[in-house]
């Protein structure tokens, strides 16, 4: 039976019908009816060429009756064309019969569809036509019709190749439209992208509509992002899934996510650029079997493939955007027919378009995070700025007593030179002495002559803080992470970032904490209280205390390990007591001081009075000084300081105690007794009283007898 003939009737249908359709569904609807109304064809198909020429897409329908194509398709499948097991006429292209037994051979790469000739066996047909597309010259693929019952002639050859050229004519002007339209909308929904996320600076909010604007363009059920930027030191992670109304809501962020978010975008490549990859099938359901996270994904999200979408920045960073889709992409959406047959993954649940269309928006979401990162980070200068801004009027309100070093002595000197020498090396410092010595003024002068000195200093009592809180006000606490935490704080580490941190009294931070201090000691890192993410510091540490951390690390109160690494240089401050020569240059300073702060006019001190302060062993040291100054100058009238009122008090000199005064005879004594104990009554030999002392054995036993010591009694005792 003739199907074709010289009436060009069926080429005038077809160009009247075609020339004005602009999608691809509607066009083989089109082509699709008008073969089946004009020959009674029912089943006709197309092989399209995809860009690359390198495969090769085919598209079987099945027509009964006026509807949708995807209600109407039989078979989609792309292969390469070195996999298909019959020559193609690539060059000079002519009709062609192929036998149905090769197409038994060509097995669909989607498990879910039957193979090639599994289906035109369900149809009964045994030779295909294919009939070259081609327009300007080019050829973009073929026209499928079943051959059997059907009489070509040369001429009939001839029609159909016009046929099959008008046809191929039209799908590639639907193609390039397609494209075009594509690339309008692509660049329309950027440009709303931007604008609607670009102002958004709640982190929440701006995660939840983003991932409502990402569905809108390429839909799915779950979306997560990982970013680093290596530039500012941020990380952002977080992920989303549906809930019952279909709405975006953020999932928790646990340690789980992150790790299962690290291992996901490890698959990808990771070279500079974009990349891309799609996780479906055995895949995914070992990674479901390794992570917790994606197995309740998978079972109670139904997510059955995750695209993974990176692209890096060279020396910056990375950005992964990762999509969930519990349905492939080929019964999702039935419009989108031309993108499927060039999707070749294996239960392919993404098409093609949208994965060009997911990479394409990377560098905008890039954008939108980095000027979030931006904001983040204004907000935390300008709180550091503020913070530090009130610690300095801090300082200034609650000054130090003093603002300089006072003194001429050489105690005083040669301290000072300890801190000449360790002040530029940038070396940890522990600084030793009594209560009132002036230690935080050392710390003071350790940060001026550093290269810090431009940067903060920032001191902390460790003993006035309390036990509660002191992580929270040295490492800073994220908002929640414990009952009246209600803002995110930057503690003082964070600070003093670039400067120096005195943390006097050390001696009283607990165990626990000596732990995490030691962290930033090793590791120049560390955590906010509740946070996830890791701090790096680069802050000096100047450590004072007033206790025997040796004794302390002895009696288990302080980590040996933290000792040896606060005592990298230690300075002792020494006391007022061993510098009196600088007393007068101190009282001085301090009349001077506290005249003009109480408003009298005082010029001098008695030298009797002056005498009396120079043989005071000050057990306050500097600070009891000061203040007795300042009291003597409030309750002084005229000119000269009056120490009547005060002399009567503690200032006046110890005199010793000759009822209680030892003897050496008896000093002897006790200390040879004390020997004898230890040594558990062995005079001579190894680890004896005689090896304690450092004398001879016959030396021992005369002073023994000479004193009356004997050894039976210091057993028993």
């Amino acid at each position: 039976m003739e199907i074709f003939n010289e009436d060009f009737s069926l080429l005038i249908s077809i160009n009247d019908d075609i020339a004005t359709i602009k999608d691809s569904e509607n066009l083989f609807l089109t082509i699709f009816n008008k073969l089946h109304d004009f020959y009674g064809i029912k089943i006709v198909g197309i092989a399209l060429f995809d860009k690359t020429e390198e495969n090769l897409g085919f598209i079987i329908a099945k027509i009964e009756e006026q509807k949708s194509l995807i209600d109407s398709f039989v078979w989609l499948q792309t292969f390469s064309i070195d996999s298909i097991p019959f020559k193609l006429s690539l060059v000079n292209p002519n009709t062609t019969h192929i036998d149905a037994k090769y197409f038994h051979s060509m097995q669909t790469l989607n498990e879910k569809q039957p193979s090639f000739g599994e289906v035109l066996g369900e149809m009964n047909i045994n030779t295909l036509l294919l009939i070259p597309m081609q327009t300007g010259g080019e050829l973009i693929g073929f026209l499928i019709y079943p051959s059997e019952g059907y009489n070509i002639n040369v001429k009939d050859n001839d029609y159909s190749l016009r046929i099959a050229n008008l046809i191929g004519s039209a799908i590639s002007n639907v193609r390039s439209y397609e494209e075009l339209q594509s690339k309008e909308k692509e660049k329309e929904m950027q440009i709303r992208l931007l604008v609607d996320l670009v102002t958004i600076m709640e982190k929440d909010a701006l995660y939840i509509k983003l991932a409502g604007e990402i569905n809108k363009i390429i839909p799915c059920e779950y979306v997560a992002v990982y970013a680093q930027h290596s530039e500012t030191n941020f990380t952002t992670i977080f992920s989303l899934d549906k809930d019952n109304t279909g709405q975006f809501k953020i999932m928790p962020s646990t340690r789980n996510i992150t790790i299962s978010l690290l291992s996901i975008k490890s698959k990808v490549g990771g070279k500079d650029g974009p990349n891309n990859l799609e996780i479906t099938g055995e895949q995914f359901d070992k990674l479901c079997e390794q992570f917790s996270y994606l197995r309740q994904l998978k079972e109670k999200n139904s997510i059955n493939s995750l695209l993974v979408l990176q692209y890096a920045y060279e020396n910056v960073g990375e950005l992964n955007l990762i999509l969930g889709r519990s349905n492939p992409f080929l019964w999702r959406n039935g419009k989108e027919i031309m993108d499927f047959m060039f999707s070749q993954n294996k239960d392919t649940f993404f098409a093609m378009k949208e994965i060009e269309l997911g990479v394409h928006l990377l560098p905008q979401l890039g954008l939108i995070l980095g000027n979030l990162y931006a904001f983040e980070e204004i907000q935390i200068l300008t709180k550091k700025l503020e913070q530090e801004k009130n610690y300095l009027l801090d300082e200034i309100n609650l000054t130090n007593s003093f603002q300089e070093m006072i003194g001429n002595s050489q105690p005083i000197q040669n301290t000072l030179n300890k801190v000449k020498q360790v002040a530029p090396l940038d070396a940890t410092v522990l600084i030793l002495g009594e209560t009132g010595t002036g230690k935080e003024l050392i710390a003071r002068a350790v940060h001026n002559l550093s290269k810090r000195k431009e940067s903060t200093f920032i001191t902390v009592n460790c003993a006035a803080l309390p036990t509660q809180l002191i992580e929270s006000e040295l490492f800073g606490h994220e908002k929640g992470s414990f009952t009246g935490a209600v803002e995110k704080r930057i503690g003082k580490f964070e600070v003093a970032e670039g400067g120096t941190i005195f943390l006097d009294e050390i001696g009283e931070l607990p165990l626990e904490i000596q732990a995490k201090l030691l962290r930033v000691l090793q590791e120049k890192e560390f955590e906010r209280l509740g946070g996830k993410s890791t701090i790096h510091s680069d802050v000096r540490i100047v450590a004072a205390t007033n206790r025997n951390l040796e004794r302390e690390v002895d009696e288990g109160k302080f980590r040996a390990d933290l000792y040896f690494r606060l005592n990298v240089f230690p300075i002792t401050v020494p006391p007022l007591r061993e510098r009196i020569e600088d007393i007068p240059l101190l009282v001085k300073y301090f009349i001077d001081k506290y005249s003009k702060k109480i408003g009298k006019e005082v010029k001098s001190i008695r030298k009797n009075d002056l005498d009396t302060l120079v043989q005071y062993n000050w057990p306050g040291n500097i600070r009891e000084l000061e203040h007795f100054i300042e009291r003597a100058i409030i309750i002084s009238e005229g000119s000269n300081l009056n120490f009547e009122k005060l002399l009567g008090g503690n200032l006046q000199k110890t005199e010793p105690d000759f009822q209680s005064f030892k003897t050496l005879v008896k000093i002897e004594k006790e200390h040879i007794i004390n020997a004898l104990k230890i040594a558990n009554g062995k005079v001579t030999g190894e680890k004896s009283a005689a090896q304690l002392l450092g004398i001879n054995g016959k030396t021992l036993g005369s002073k023994m007898r000479k004193l009356g010591i004997k050894r039976e009694i210091v057993i028993t005792t």
